[in-house]
């Protein structure tokens, strides 16, 4: 399989827990039964992309780290640097208690040091 529906909901609930909400808690915040909060945590029940959006957001996550882990990156030609892996830890670490607007700001200026840095090469 492609995707790994277990890690995505591991990842689920990882992010519930560093919230400090029960299953309960946030089905009712993402107005879903609990059952199927529960299913999602443990990887029974695929979610729709626009479902984890909205558990992204309730959750103060991003997308990209509900999915992490989930993609079997041995099918794609996908291997970063080991300086793009560090930076991006470094950039994890700086964003971490920043609210969703500054981590936007934030992916937003390192898109334009990328850009203008490729477009320098051209």
């Amino acid at each position: 399989m492609l995707v790994s529906f277990k890690a995505i909901g591991s990842n689920i609930r990882a992010a519930r827990k560093a919230q400090g909400l029960t299953q309960e808690q946030a089905a009712e915040l993402l107005k879903m039964s609990q059952l199927h909060f529960g299913r999602l945590e443990r990887g029974e029940r695929p979610a729709a992309l626009e479902q984890l959006a909205q558990i992204a957001r309730v959750l103060h996550v991003s997308v990209p780290t509900l999915l992490r882990g989930s993609i079997d990156e041995a099918s794609f030609d996908f291997s970063p640097s080991d300086e793009a892996l560090e930076l991006g830890q470094a950039i994890a670490m700086q964003a971490t208690g920043c609210s969703p607007k500054s981590c936007q700001l934030m992916l937003a200026l390192c898109r334009a040091v990328a850009q203008s840095d490729k477009q320098m090469d051209e």
